[in-house]
């Protein structure tokens, strides 16, 4: 079984004395620098000129910088831009300016694994990849747990990368909860894998089939959105928790048989041959030459695809539930 590392199994002193910067201000660099911070650490932001996250950094009472000033700055150089400019950005801002020994840090194993991004050999390349949004990471902070980490060393340049990612870890809150060794290739492909398949790909398609089979053989949205969208969350929860086994114990005899029988007749052989197909073109590469062709030509597919989800009608029936129910 895969070892889990918790707080007792770090050396929380390790980047105690290290500079830190944090490239970029999403909901990422938000999180993880707030909590760098609420440790003592020496933290600083690196943004682009004029941008949006200034006055969100002020507001949070840090400091920060130009990408070029971090660089010169920063022992530890933590990378939380969105993935499609990662590459140019350290190309054209970072690569000239580094540093032997210093700390490339990511939080997701994307650029490296696709040679978007090859450092030099005299830096530690390391990874501590939350299993969560920025949200939840600083959230779960805050009330004294965290959010487990994925930690991985793609160069061990110091000898020491793997437990500056750990003690990194531990500064963020992941050990609280469990900290698991992967690699880059590993977070990377599994990462992309469970978004399109799962969290972002199959569970919102089939909540948006469900509920268009509903209104369409004449059942009201507000029914329909109940059953096919609010009800999730709850059975979710109930798996969560302990395990399906848990969940089918809370449920009904029906539903549970109801579960099993058409679950299988639904997500069959041709389902599974789907989801090993979408894996290939993740391990192959096919996905991420789609991609950045997509960001190349200004995201024109994403925006299409986005309006359209925008004007169905469950966004429609949800934003009507949101404001007279659940505001």
């Amino acid at each position: 079984m895969m070892k889990l590392y918790r707080d007792k199994d770090v050396d929380i002193d390790l980047i105690n004395n290290k500079k830190i910067g944090i490239i970029g201000y999403g909901n990422q660099g938000r999180a993880q620098a707030l909590n760098l911070f609420d440790n003592k650490l020496d933290i600083k932001i690196g943004l682009r000129d004029k941008s949006s996250s200034i006055k969100d950094v002020l507001k949070d009472g840090l400091e920060f910088c130009s990408i070029r000033e971090l660089i010169k700055w920063a022992d530890i150089i933590t990378f939380l831009i969105p993935d499609e400019v990662m590459g140019k950005v350290f190309n054209q801002e970072i690569a000239p300016l580094l540093n032997r020994k210093q700390v490339l840090l990511f939080s997701h194993g994307y650029n490296i694994h696709y040679k978007k991004i090859c450092p030099p050999d005299n830096v530690d390349i390391i990874m501590v990849a939350p299993s969560g949004p920025g949200y939840l990471v600083r959230e779960k902070f805050i009330n004294g747990s965290g959010v487990p980490n994925l930690i991985a060393v793609h160069n061990d340049y110091s000898g020491d990368a793997f437990n500056i990612a750990l003690s990194y870890s531990f500064h963020i809150g992941g050990t609280r909860i469990g900290a698991f060794q992967s690699t880059f290739k590993e977070e990377c492909e599994t990462d992309l894998f469970g978004e399109q398949v799962i969290l972002c790909g199959g569970i919102p398609k089939l909540i948006k089939m469900a509920f268009n089979t509903l209104v369409e053989s004449g059942y009201q949205p507000v029914v329909a959105w109940f059953v096919c969208f609010y009800e999730v969350k709850m059975i979710v929860d109930l798996f969560f928790e302990k395990g399906f086994d848990y969940m089918n114990s809370a449920i009904s005899d029906t539903a549970e048989y109801g579960g099993y029988n058409i679950g299988n007749q639904l997500i069959d052989k041709n389902i599974s041959n789907k989801m090993k197909n979408v894996l290939k073109d993740i391990q192959s590469g096919d996905f991420n030459r789609e991609w950045s062709k997509e960001s190349k030509e200004g995201y024109q597919g994403l925006m299409k695809m986005r309006e359209h989800e925008r004007d169905s009608l469950i966004e429609k029936t949800s934003q009507i539930i949101f404001k007279n129910i659940f505001d």
